[in-house]
């Protein structure tokens, strides 16, 4: 590592939304984000370059475009949505999409997250595939180690250190869910480590919720209607219009959620009542949808939730896991 101060980022590139650190300024942590979208760029058509918030990363040849700008200005555009998009080129623009929003050219420990699934089998080569130097937007990046971590992790940690419960954490069991856009990720854990056989994924996050809705919406209004990042934006925002008009989504919410049960049902047929269980926490991009169905297969807890920052809260969560082992091995090489 550097002789300066370490530099820490973090980036968590979910299938809905990409998530990172962007910048790091008098202990301020700032977390941004983009959709999960990309574009290629082809030879038949103009870039959109100029559209604001859009960027182009290059990967093994291929140019793409991705950014918070993406989604409005293409129709057309492609999410990736199957098990094996970290091994994908695309799932690397996502990732070149994020440092290249960052304040740094050169970062010692760049910590990444992984779903609960796929963090055994997908670990290391992600540290190894994003360590090293990377052209990027005419600017070479270099990492010098890379630490994945299972994403529930990051964002339990960032709720913890915000709601006065590190005290006492390594003796306490943790139920984490994380409710994100394709799955739904949960884990058992004692303080921060996993407790093994009691984690698990689900296909069942917020798309599945958002497609029922979309559903709802054709039938009502007699269309083939299937932008479902409008909706997401619409269910955040609680503003949505079709032909100009508002519509309330809320309507639609009761019979959408019949779509997101199998992931409650699995995490219930894992912890059961939740005898064993000392804390319920619930972070990601669907958290305040699944609270509910959370709280009623728990009743005898109270499931936290930090709705504010709920979105980048695993970032965050990284970011404060990225500085304390940092601060750790210094301490340990003194």
């Amino acid at each position: 590592m550097s002789n300066t101060k370490p530099v820490v980022r973090s980036i968590d590139v979910g299938y809905g939304k990409t998530k990172f650190i962007k910048s790091v300024v008098d202990g301020q942590i700032n977390a941004d984000y983009f959709p999960s979208i990309i574009n290629t760029v082809t030879t038949d058509r103009d870039s959109i370059t100029d559209t604001p918030n859009v960027f182009v990363v290059e990967v093994d040849g291929t140019k793409y475009e991705v950014g918070r700008g993406l989604d409005a200005a293409l129709e057309g555009n492609m999410r990736i949505l199957h098990d094996n998009y970290i091994d994908t080129d695309q799932y690397m623009a996502l990732n070149y999409g994020a440092l290249s929003q960052m304040d740094v050219d050169e970062i010692d420990l760049l910590m990444v997250g992984l779903p609960v699934d796929l963090l055994s089998s997908k670990r290391k080569s992600l540290e190894t595939m994003l360590k090293g130097e990377h052209q990027i937007s005419g600017r070479t990046v270099t990492i010098h180690k890379v630490n994945a971590v299972a994403q529930p992790l990051g964002g339990f940690l960032y709720h913890a250190a915000n709601n006065d419960m590190l005290t006492g954490l390594n003796s306490t069991r943790n139920l984490l869910v994380d409710p994100g856009f394709f799955t739904v990720d949960f884990l058992v854990s004692t303080g921060l480590r996993e407790v093994k056989g009691m984690s698990g994924s689900h296909p069942s996050g917020m798309s599945a919720y958002l497609k029922s809705i979309a559903k709802e919406i054709s039938r009502e209004f007699n269309v083939n209607y299937d932008n479902i990042s409008k909706i997401d934006e619409g269910v955040r925002t609680g503003v949505f219009k079709l032909y100009g008009k508002d519509v309330d989504l809320k309507q639609y919410h009761k019979k959408a959620l019949s779509a997101i049960m199998p992931g409650v049902e699995a995490i219930a047929n894992v912890v059961g009542d939740g005898i064993n269980i000392d804390r319920v926490v619930l972070v990601g991009g669907g958290a305040s949808i699944f609270k509910g169905p959370l709280q009623a297969i728990l009743p005898n807890h109270k499931v936290h939730c930090n709705d504010a920052q709920a979105l980048v809260a695993n970032v965050l969560g990284y970011q404060l896991m990225g500085n304390a082992w940092i601060a750790s091995s210094k301490m340990s090489a003194a």
